[in-house]
């Protein structure tokens, strides 16, 4: 938590106990300093006035991009632009598959602020009373919250997916029929486009033998028609673990292990219950989770929705009509503009 002041405070939670602060030369070094520090970044808060702070109105969330910056910020501005251009040029299938899109984006964004909240929420309670440990597993009433926000970015991001998609159909390939990427992936398969790089990148990425889309799908799919992530295991419990840091301190963090090979879990559980007897479910709640095989949802989500925004970053110079400026002018006011001034104090 940055405030006023060169002092940033590093929290268990928002309002959690203090474990580490460090100061800043300038406030442009804030994110430069965390990462220095080790720690992992994936959004921003922005608090600007006073009603943000009293809730009249939300602040500003912007997801982390890979490499710094706000990635899907700065892509939701070029779609926001793209629609508003093919709308004043009636050019409507592009407004309607643009806005569509921007919007993905913005929902997609807002729902990893969601989940990370929902750690920060775990893991205060989690520690609010006890120390952290190396590596515990547990299950509270915060559980439930953290997996409904999970189960809801895996959706948000599947109709992005789904959104950049059909604009690829529609707008690279001129296959309007195609509103999905399994429709899409299928069409390329049976009509290819030798030399176009987006087709290539698209055919790699949903290829089931190692595509980040592929793999992403799976998960969709497996939590949505299979079992929630609750219940993929037969077996669940929140872990609370420690990330070391290059400084040498160890810092406790919340753990939501996604299932290593979700399409072999997928052909298991069409056979039958995973385990055969108690004892074997019992050996199998004393296995402990790795972070290198077993990825976390918050990070693997993070970076899902940064590879998607990569594309639909890609997809723009694709459009078209390329993003320009919004300009606003008198005759796209609809029933006039009221400017209110007050000050406090």
């Amino acid at each position: 938590m940055s405030e006023p002041g060169p002092r940033v405070h590093i929290n268990v939670g928002v309002n959690g106990r203090e474990i580490l602060g460090v100061s800043l030369s300038a406030y442009s070094n804030l994110f430069i300093v965390l990462r220095e520090q080790g720690f992992p970044i994936m959004g921003a808060t922005f608090v600007i006035d006073p009603e943000e702070l009293g809730g009249l109105r939300p602040p500003e969330f912007r997801a982390a991009g890979p490499a710094g910056g706000w990635l899907v910020w700065d892509v939701w501005q070029k779609w926001r632009q793209i629609a508003v251009g093919a709308g004043k040029s009636d050019k409507m299938s592009l407004m309607d598959v643009a806005s569509r899109i921007a919007s993905g984006l913005t929902y997609s964004q807002m729902r990893v602020r969601d989940l990370a909240a929902a750690y920060s929420t775990q893991l205060r309670g989690c520690l609010h009373n006890d120390e952290a440990k190396e590596y515990r597993a547990f299950k509270d009433i915060n559980s439930y919250e953290v997996y409904k926000t999970i189960h809801a970015l895996f959706w948000q991001l599947a109709v992005l997916r789904d959104t950049l998609a059909e604009f690829a159909a529609a707008f690279c390939f001129s296959r309007p029929q195609v509103t999905s990427l399994k429709g899409l992936l299928k069409s390329l398969r049976q009509d290819p486009v030798p030399g176009d790089p987006i087709a290539a990148e698209i055919l790699q990425s949903g290829d089931k033998s190692g595509g980040w889309l592929a793999r992403f799908s799976s998960y969709r799919n497996f939590f949505t028609h299979v079992a929630p992530l609750e219940q993929a295991m037969s077996i669940a419990f929140t872990v609370q673990d420690l990330r070391a840091l290059p400084s040498g301190l160890k810092m406790p963090q919340i753990y939501y292990p996604l299932p290593e090979d979700v399409e072999d879990l997928m052909r298991r559980r069409s056979s039958g219950p995973l385990f055969g007897s108690m004892k074997e479910l019992a050996t199998a709640l004393r296995r402990q989770h790795d972070r290198g095989r077993e990825p976390d949802a918050l990070e693997y989500l993070h970076g899902c929705l940064n590879q998607l925004a990569e594309l639909a970053l890609k997809l723009t110079a694709r459009s078209p009509m390329a993003p320009k400026p919004i300009h606003l002018t008198a005759e796209d006011m609809v029933g006039g503009v009221r400017i209110s001034r007050r000050t406090d104090g």
